[in-house]
């Protein structure tokens, strides 16, 4: 309430005015002005913070804003936007801290869950145990939640167990799309160990493309040796998704382990005229990262260099 009571406090003191000059004009003539006691002025009390469950309710709308840019948004503008939008949410995940906590805790089911999603945006390391402890909820929505904090919170001490298990064994998709997420979070955020890349590929046979496309970004992070037979096959995956990100994955594969290189160029060069040609420019866009020169559109020639590498 303080805004409004400085744009009216002029008002106020007008209209004071006003009335005194008023009472000064209707008393009659000889009669000297009347004057009374005047009124202590009390400002109007500061509005205080918004209750946790409004919070929450504002939070969840900026998660779905974040969500959305986060998939679909390209343009630099709206990247531009996502980072705008990262750096308040990070600023009011922040303030309430500790409310959160005791949300995920203790309060209602929605509440729970957005509040187990907000405290990822808190940069803070000590939610780890309490996201990580709730990796085991009852409800699958807070287990979600959790595993999108924890991937936005992309620690390293962040414990794989639960995630390889959520991973292998959820029956419900968006848990383990939630799981692969925080995977290749981590992958990003420089995780290498043997068990994240073993959790990795398990997940490239998932029924649900989004876990097998993280996943195979994932090991393209992580330059997974051990992926590369499952990668290859990927790149005829019914999901474009999928394909892209196992192609990519091999590129990166190959620039990182020179003696993988051939193996990724033969597995990519071999599928380009197996594929329509939206895919097709992909793959010839991967070939290119990975050869660091482009060879054309053709795919004999980027079959002939494949070939004669070790």
């Amino acid at each position: 309430m303080r805004a409004f009571a400085l744009r009216t406090g002029p008002l106020l003191l007008l209209l004071l005015v006003l009335n005194s000059a008023l009472a000064c004009s209707s008393t009659g003539k000889g009669s000297g002005p009347k004057r009374g006691k005047p009124e202590p002025f009390v400002p109007l009390p500061d509005e205080g913070p918004e209750t946790i469950t409004y919070f929450l309710t504002r939070f969840d709308r900026s998660l779905l804003q974040w969500s959305g840019l986060k998939l679909a948004g390209s343009s630099p503008r709206e990247q531009n936007e996502l980072a705008a939008l990262e750096a308040s949410m990070t600023y009011r995940a922040q303030k309430r801290r500790d409310e959160l906590l005791t949300e995920l805790e203790s309060g209602a089911p929605n509440n729970r869950r957005v509040a187990a999603a907000a405290l990822g945006f808190t940069h803070d390391p000590t939610v780890l145990g309490p996201l990580s402890a709730t990796l085991s909820d009852r409800d699958p929505e807070v287990v979600q939640k959790a595993l999108l904090a924890l991937g936005v919170l992309a620690h390293p001490d962040t414990p794989l167990g639960p995630l390889h298990s959520l991973l292998v064994n959820a029956p419900e998709p968006w848990t383990r799309n939630n799981a692969a997420f925080t995977l290749l979070a981590l992958a990003r955020a420089g995780c290498r160990t043997s068990e994240m890349a073993q959790t990795c590929r398990a997940g490239l046979g998932d029924s649900e493309a989004g876990v097998r496309a993280q996943c195979a970004s994932a090991l393209g992070a992580m330059a997974d040796p051990e992926a590369a037979p499952q990668l290859a096959a990927l790149l005829m995956d019914g999901q474009n998704l999928v394909a892209l990100a196992a192609a990519m994955a091999l590129a990166n594969l190959g620039r990182e382990h020179p003696e993988m290189k051939g193996t990724a160029a033969r597995a990519l060069s071999g599928a380009l005229d197996g594929v329509q040609a939206d895919r097709r420019q992909h793959f010839l866009g991967a070939l290119r990262l990975l050869a660091d020169e482009n060879m054309g559109d053709d795919a004999r020639p980027w079959r002939e260099w494949a070939y004669k590498l070790p």
